[in-house]
This record gives C-alpha cells, structure tokens and sequence, in this order.
C-alpha cells in the first residue's frame, strides 16, 4: 500500500510541476524535476518489497534518465551544442517545459506500475510451464535457418555498409523478412535458455554470443543489447539472484563496451583502424559514454515545439506502426494517403524536420515527446498509465503463460531503447513473435499426430497404386 500511495503523491506533485513549469529555461526548475525522479525511483525500489527488483523498470528507469534529465541539468546551461546533435533547431525556452512533460510522463507510468503491486497475487517464482528440448530446438532451427538465407540475400554485407560506408540504413531487401525471422528466432532463443536443463545452457549461450559479436562487429547494437538484457535478468531470476553491485558492475562494464562500439562502428574490422580511432579518442565528460542515449532529448523539445504550433496526430501518426504486422498493409497507406510517409509511422517526424523527407538516417524519437504529439497532456497521462499497467501485468502473468512470459522478456530486452523510441511498442515484432511461438507450440504438442496423419496418407497412396 505504501509504494501504490507513494506514487499517488509523486504523479499529483509531477502534474502540478508540469503545470508551473516555466516557458523559459530554468536550471533551478530542472535540478528539481531530476531530483524528484530520482527520489521517486530509490522509494519505489526501496518500498515495493519484489524479489526479483532487476527488470524492465530497472533499465528502463536508467535510460530515462539518461534520454531526459543529464542534457537540461549538465549541459544546458553552459554548453548548449555540446554534441553535433543539439545544433538542429529547437527553442532553447522550451527546455524547462519539455523535461516537466517527461518527468509528468514517467510519474504517470509509475503509477501504472505500482498499481499491480496492490492485487494480491503471489511472486513469480519458477514458471508454471516448461520448454521441452523438442520446442527449443524448433527455436534454433529456425534461427539457423534465416541467418543463413539473410546472409545468402546480402543482408549482413547491407548492414556493414551503413555503418562503414554511410549506406542508407532505411533501405529494404529480400533480406528484411529473414533479418525479421532471425531477430525473432533470437529473442525466443535468449527468452526461454533458462527453463532449459542446465547442461544443455553452453551451446546455446554460445550461439547467441556468437551472434551478438558478429552484430556488434557490423556496427548493430539494439538487437545485441536485448540480447544482453533478456540474458541478464533471466540469469538473475531463475539462476542466480545478482546483487546491486553485480549490476553496477555489469552496467558499468557493458557502458564501456557499447561506447567503444559507438566509437568504432565505421571502422569495420580493420583492427588497425580501430588503434588509429582509439588513440584520438577522449572522454571529456562521464556523460560522453552514454551519448547515443543523451542526445535523444532534442527529439522530445522538438516534437514538444511541434505539438505547440501544430494539432495533435492522435492515431494517424501511428498508422505504419499499426499496420505493420501485416505484410503490404503499410505500402498500401502511404500509397493511399495524403500525409508524408513521415507522419505515418511513430518515430519518423523527429528525422523528418530535423533532416527532410530523404534522410538515409534517422535521429530517433522520444516516447513521451510521441505521446505528446499525439494525445496532449491527458492523453500522455493515460498512455504513459497504460504502459506502467502493461508492464506489471506481463510480469505477474508470465509465472504462468509462455505468451505473457514472451511478452515481458521482449520489454525487458527494449528496456533501454524504449525511452527514445516510438510510444508503440514494435506491433509487428510483439505480433509475429506470438504467432511464431504458437506455432511451434502447436506443432510440437501435435507432433506425433502429424507424423502418423502424413504416414497413413503415404499408405494410402501406395494401397491406390
């Protein structure tokens, strides 16, 4: 009760911040709002009494941070285009508002967050259902089987070339729809190796870090960090319960790593490239490690300065991310619609005004700039609910459904992208990723049924002849 009442108060004290926010920059008003998030993050874990504290809210609490409050605080005041990133144009007076609306939209999640907590249900322990060797093996079979056939359509030579050669990283192949399979075959892979006998963990644990390498080497990161993240809390779950130091060091070790990442990811694997890079690269501030995440929060005062000038896009904005798990269905839109591909699809309007209509790359979003855009204030609210709602729930219910298991593993993996993503939550990944473990599901609880079914129709053909 006190962790549900506690966040009452914090979600009423963001909304009267968020109404007396200032409309010029105030870094007095900005210390406030960090300091507010922060003491309403170290009282929700303090209070909420859940064994296994290390998950999407852990993660998705540090990126938050790091996408909203370090520029307004840190950097604001005295070096305005410190990162490339801050030199497009936005209105400096709409710093102090926009970081009240994010901080307004964290505190409405949390609220959805803690609101679960309150139903009398017990701790997920171990899952109610199991993962034979047959169903994982379907997993890597498939997995397999669309790495090789992404290769063979040029895929992963595609995916070098954005990095190492500026190719446009929008640019669609064949490939896609294996790249789509295999991401997923992945997930599933990493999701379900601990309800796996633990002899049977190292082969596996060693494909999907051959994989991660192999992305991490061309340049990708998102898919390596989920990987990471799925690996670490299931680890810390089902296996070996990490304590708070484990996880600043793993935090800590794997910042390092994804900077070095973002430092050499034109290089390709020329080792001597990578020395020349290093030997001219410098911290100048502790922020510079988490750039790629920082410097998401000109997306959230843009799309702030955009909804103040502009009316909201309610669901038209989302449309391609709507329709995307269906085949064709967003070609289609834009083939038929009036609006700009960019205004269709959640997370493309940032890219679309900072860089125009033929970008070959993007700047990212922020989620609750697009939840802004969108609905407004009150709408930002009930989303932001929504989302806390959602992620709870898929907590609870994955001790006893493989389907709500999938579905918070797949928010645990985007814990850290989701806070300078759109508001959507990838529709076609969560869909196609339901339907494929359905399917196996199917097939192997009926499998020898189909094997006799397929060898009485050879029978009968051969008694026709």
């Amino acid at each position: 009760m006190l962790t549900y009442l506690l966040n009452i108060g914090f979600a009423i004290a963001a909304t009267v911040l968020y109404i007396h926010a200032p409309w010029t920059y105030s870094y007095d008003y900005c210390v406030m709002l960090m300091s507010v998030f922060i003491a309403q993050n170290v009282l929700f874990f303090a209070t909420n009494k859940r064994q296994h504290w290390l998950g999407f809210e852990f993660f998705f609490a540090l990126s938050f941070f790091l996408v909203n409050f370090v520029y307004p605080v840190f950097y604001a005041p005295t070096e305005r285009i410190y990162w490339s990133f801050f030199s497009f144009s936005f209105n400096d007076n709409y710093v102090t508002r926009a970081t009240a609306l994010a901080y307004f939209g964290y505190a409405w999640y949390m609220l959805g967050a803690a609101r679960i907590l309150q139903l009398k249900r017990e701790e997920p322990s171990e899952p109610a259902f199991t993962i034979s060797m047959r169903q994982y093996l379907w997993f890597f079979g498939i997995t397999m089987a669309a790495w090789m056939l992404f290769i063979a359509t040029g895929g992963l030579a595609a995916l070098q070339s954005v990095y190492a050669e500026g190719a446009n990283l929008r640019a669609v192949g064949i490939y896609s729809y294996f790249n789509n399979i295999f991401t997923i075959g992945c997930y599933l892979m990493a999701i379900f190796i601990f309800r796996l006998p633990k002899q049977k963990w190292w082969f596996y644990l060693l494909v999907i870090a051959s994989f991660m390498l192999i992305l991490l080497s061309a340049g990708s990161r998102q898919m390596a960090v989920a990987l990471a993240l799925i690996l670490v809390v299931g680890f810390s779950m089902y296996v070996y319960h990490l304590k708070w130091w484990q996880v600043a060091a793993v935090v800590a070790g794997g910042s390092l790593a994804l900077f070095l990442v973002m430092t050499l990811r034109k290089e390709g694997l020329d080792t001597g490239a990578w020395q020349a890079k290093l030997a001219h690269t410098k911290l100048q501030e502790f922020w510079d490690i988490y750039e790629d995440l920082i410097v998401n929060d000109v997306n959230l005062f843009r799309l702030f300065g955009w909804a103040q000038e502009n009316d909201l896009t309610w669901f038209t904005g989302m449309s391609l991310d709507l329709s995307s798990p269906v085949p064709g269905l967003a070609g289609y839109i834009i083939e038929h619609s009036d609006l700009p591909p960019q205004m269709l699809h959640g997370g493309d309007l940032p890219s679309y005004l900072f860089l125009g209509p033929d970008a070959t790359w993007g700047t990212g979003t922020n989620m609750v700039g697009e939840a802004y855009r969108s609905f407004g204030i009150i709408g930002t609210a009930i989303a932001m609910f929504l989302i806390g709602l959602w992620v709870k729930e898929s907590y609870y219910r994955a001790a006893n459904s493989v389907y709500w298991y999938l579905m918070y593993f797949l928010l645990v993996g985007h814990a850290l992208i989701y806070p300078r993503a759109p508001l959507l939550f990838d529709p076609r990944l969560v869909t196609w990723s339901l339907l494929l473990l359905a399917i196996i599901m199917g097939i192997t609880s009926h499998q020898n049924q189909i094997v006799q079914w397929l060898n009485s129709l050879g029978q009968r053909k051969e008694e026709t002849q």
